[in-house]
C-alpha cells in the first residue's frame, strides 16, 4: 500500500504558519485514515459473502425438502472453507492496513493487531465450544452456540473497527450483527442458519456498499485538500 505524499507548502523555503500547519495535520490525517480503512468494504463483502452462502448452505442441509437438501458434508465443508477464508483475509488485510502508512509506530500496531485479533478470538470461541461439548453440551446446542458466537464476536469486532477508523457504516453494522445474534438462537434449528444467511450476509452487503461510498468520499476530500493545500 503506498505511502501518501504530504501536500507541498507554498514555498519550500518558508515555515509554515500556526493554521497552515494545522490544515496539513489534518489533511495528513484524512489520507492515513483514508488508506487503513480501504480494506473495509473488501472485508465485510467478502463476510456478507461467507454467510449468505456459508449459513446457507447450512441451512439447505435440513431446512428444505429432502429433494433439495445438501448432504451434511458437503453443507458443512462449504461452510468451513468460507469461514477459514473470511478470518483469514480479515487477519492479512488488518496486518497490511498499516504498512506503508507515514506515522507512529502505534498505528502500525493498531493495524496488526485489529487483524490479529480476528484470527485469535475465532480461536477462541472455537476452544470455548469444545470445552462446553466435553462437559455435555448437546449437538443441537452446539449449532446453535457456534453460529451465535461468531456473528456477536463479528458485531464486537466491527464496533471496534468504527473507532478505530472512524466509519459510521461500520458502528451500524456491529449493533446489527450483536442483534441478530442474540435473536437468531430463538427461531430454533434449523431456520437460525436462515436468519443469519438473510439478516447477517444481506445486512453484510448492504454496509460493504455504504463503507464504499464512505471510503470513496473520504478520499475526494482528502483530493480537494491537497490540490488546495
Amino acid at each position: 500500500m503506498p505511502t501518501v505524499p504530504l501536500p507541498a507548502s507554498p514555498s519550500d523555503d518558508e515555515p509554515l504558519s500556526a493554521p497552515e500547519m494545522l490544515a496539513l495535520l489534518a489533511d495528513q490525517q484524512r489520507s492515513v485514515e483514508s488508506q487503513m480503512g480501504a480494506f473495509v468494504p473488501v472485508i465485510v463483502a467478502v463476510w456478507g459473502i461467507a454467510w449468505l452462502v456459508g449459513f446457507g448452505a447450512l441451512w439447505l442441509i435440513d431446512g428444505l425438502a429432502p429433494a433439495f437438501s445438501l448432504p451434511v458434508p458437503v453443507g458443512v465443508t462449504v461452510f468451513t472453507v468460507l469461514l477459514v477464508g473470511a478470518i483469514a483475509l480479515s487477519t492479512v488485510l488488518g496486518i497490511r492496513s498499516g504498512r506503508g502508512v507515514r506515522g507512529s509506530s502505534a498505528e502500525a500496531f493498531t493495524g496488526a493487531t485489529y487483524g490479529a485479533t480476528w484470527m485469535v478470538g475465532s480461536l477462541a470461541i472455537g476452544g470455548l465450544g469444545q470445552g462446553l461439548i466435553a462437559n455435555g453440551m448437546s449437538a443441537e446446542l452446539a449449532g446453535l452456540y457456534y453460529p451465535a458466537a461468531f456473528v456477536i464476536f463479528s458485531g464486537i469486532m466491527y464496533m471496534l473497527s468504527a473507532v478505530i477508523w472512524r466509519a459510521v457504516p461500520m458502528l451500524v453494522l456491529g449493533v446489527w450483527m450483536l442483534v441478530i445474534g442474540v435473536a437468531a438462537p430463538f427461531f430454533g434449528a434449523p431456520t437460525h442458519y436462515l436468519v443469519l444467511a438473510l439478516a447477517g450476509g444481506g445486512g453484510l452487503l448492504i454496509l460493504a456498499a455504504a463503507s464504499f461510498v464512505h471510503l470513496v468520499r473520504l478520499r475526494r476530500r482528502v483530493v480537494r485538500a491537497v490540490r488546495h493545500g
